[in-house]
């Protein structure tokens, strides 16, 4: 829950620096708060935590689909958006209820969010809009994205199954999911520290 704070603090401090989609970064950190904070609440008081988890998640999914997909006009990927935000609703409400991890929605939106982070830096690459690729803050972001969702692909699929059969593991395991949060809100300071350094060093 912690390093949250790695891109909470720098993005409220940078905050009339950030354009364009760039600001979606920060809203996307403070609903990780809140979710965080609600989730804390909540165990506490021993009342399932997942229907705050699944809602994150799909609010997640959007920002940063938003953040790399408004830099491509690639309407299939659009369709898919759609697709797999309107399937998240429904196996929200009626297939695997709020009561458990969707894993099928987080599947299905880490699978999206690869194939949209791998056609962004394809772009990228073919474009080359800068000498120097490393300075654009996006950059930063899609990596940060394939390494979160590439690293949790799995995970996200065999979570259920894991808590009902090899609960033990499953703890184990969920480690993995917490150093790959940790990796994403570092990619995410990055990137606000990318877009500062790049809007302040303009003549």
């Amino acid at each position: 829950m912690l390093s949250v704070l790695v891109p909470l603090i720098p993005g409220l401090i940078l905050w009339k620096w950030q354009q364009g989609n760039l600001k979606l970064i920060l809203w996307l950190v403070i609903s990780s708060v809140i979710s965080d904070l609600l989730s804390l609440w909540l165990m506490n008081r021993r009342i399932n935590t997942w229907p705050v988890i699944n809602l994150f998640l799909l609010v997640q999914f959007s920002f940063l689909f938003q953040i790399l997909g408004d830099q491509r006009k690639i309407i299939l990927l659009r369709i898919l958006f759609f697709a797999c935000i309107g399937f998240g609703l429904y196996n929200f409400l009626f297939l695997q209820t709020p009561k458990a991890l969707n894993s099928y929605t987080s599947y299905a939106a880490a699978i999206l969010m690869i194939i949209s982070a791998l056609s962004f830096l394809y772009q990228l690459m073919n474009e080359i809009p800068v000498e120097k690729i490393q300075t654009l803050p996006l950059f930063w972001l899609a990596f940060g994205v394939l390494v979160y969702y590439g690293g949790n692909l799995f995970l996200f699929l065999f979570n259920n199954y894991l808590i009902a059969h090899l609960p033990k593991s499953h703890q184990t395991i969920w480690v993995l999911h917490n150093l790959l949060n940790i990796t994403k809100n570092v990619f995410f300071f990055v990137t606000l520290w990318i877009n500062y350094k790049s809007r302040t060093s303009r003549p």
